[in-house]
């Protein structure tokens, strides 16, 4: 492993994230309305790579808890945290802010599994966080299921370690630890050519998996726009064909906001109201992102409920960054 001050770099570079969260009981309704946080992070750890794997920095921070501030044994056996440990650490808006300094503009971000990606972006959103949408994130655990067994399977970081010959790096459940140990990974597999090869099929699977999905209101039109590198673009993508659907001047309703880490607007056409949701995903030729973006027919009672979460979002975004001192 490189020194952390290393920032040697050369050709693009990935970051490869670990998260480890504290959790707690959580109301369902509450969490839906972006009220609290079911899992919330404790421990950053990442390693920047070069499109190699080749290490070239590393970042490791804890994390003071604002919700679940006990916490729960299992959590400090697996990992070690310890709530002394944790006392007197800066909350997450200040480390997510100091984590995007130290990364600069690399938005590339491999996890080992999905788990780390969810929780990720409902910490952002939660803290009032926007820059979620502008993350390209990536699932390796996936990616080497599908590379290795042909399916979706899950398998551990050891195991993985294990069948590469990898000697493991550092202790388990230490964030910085498996950061660098799935950075190995990354490396033997190929680098960011083990991922361009085959997030494409990775993202068929999930497309697949997604169709069954269920969201409020009537879906009557989807478009995917590609390889949009800008995402300010999007909204003025979709606007014009959301006019020539509804054979109407539109207007805009509620601007856009995250639920459900998709990004969320909704219009009036005369008398119907539309709820337009926008997900992005890795572009399948490398550049940019796709954006799928999905066209819903709503009545005023969900017009109502979208109003509360954006209100609530919004609430939260100027809360936590008036916490955070100025330079």
């Amino acid at each position: 492993m490189q020194s952390k001050g290393d920032t040697d770099k050369g050709g693009i570079l990935v970051i490869v994230m670990d998260l480890e969260w504290n959790y707690g009981t959580a109301d369902e309704e509450a969490l839906r309305q972006g009220k609290t946080l079911k899992f919330e992070i404790i421990q950053i750890g990442a390693a920047m790579v070069d499109d190699r794997g080749k290490i070239i920095k590393t970042f490791e921070h804890l994390i003071a808890p604002q919700i679940h501030t006990e916490m729960k044994q299992k959590v400090v056996e697996l990992t070690g945290i310890t709530a002394q440990r944790l006392k007197g650490k800066s909350g997450f808006a200040k480390v997510w802010e100091e984590f995007c300094r130290w990364k600069g503009s690399e938005q590339e971000i491999v996890f080992w599994g999905n788990c780390d990606r969810s929780v990720l972006l409902s910490n952002l959103l939660y803290y009032g966080f926007s820059d979620g949408e502008s993350l390209i994130l990536y699932d390796l655990q996936a990616l080497f299921g599908l590379a290795m067994f042909e399916s979706s399977q899950q398998t551990a970081l050891a195991s993985a370690l294990t069948a590469l010959r990898l000697v493991p790096y550092g202790q388990y459940h230490s964030a910085l630890s498996d950061a660098v140990n799935a950075a190995a990974i990354f490396r033997v597999l190929g680098g960011r050519e083990f991922i361009r090869k085959n997030q494409p099929r990775l993202i068929e699977q999930n497309r697949k998996k997604q169709a069954a999905e269920s969201e409020d209101g009537t879906l009557f039109f989807e478009k995917t726009f590609v390889e949009i590198t800008d995402i300010g673009q999007i909204q003025s993508c979709f606007e014009p064909e959301l006019v020539r659907q509804m054979k109407n001047p539109v207007i805009m309703m509620l601007s856009g906001f995250y639920r459900n880490h998709k990004k969320v607007w909704v219009y009036r056409s005369q008398e119907r109201l539309i709820k337009v949701t926008s997900r992005s995903r890795p572009a399948k030729s490398g550049r940019g992102k796709d954006f799928v973006v999905k066209f819903y027919e709503i009545n005023q009672e969900q017009l109502d409920t979208l109003k509360q979460w954006s209100r609530r979002q919004e609430k939260n975004r100027i809360k936590y960054f008036r916490k955070i001192p100025r330079k």
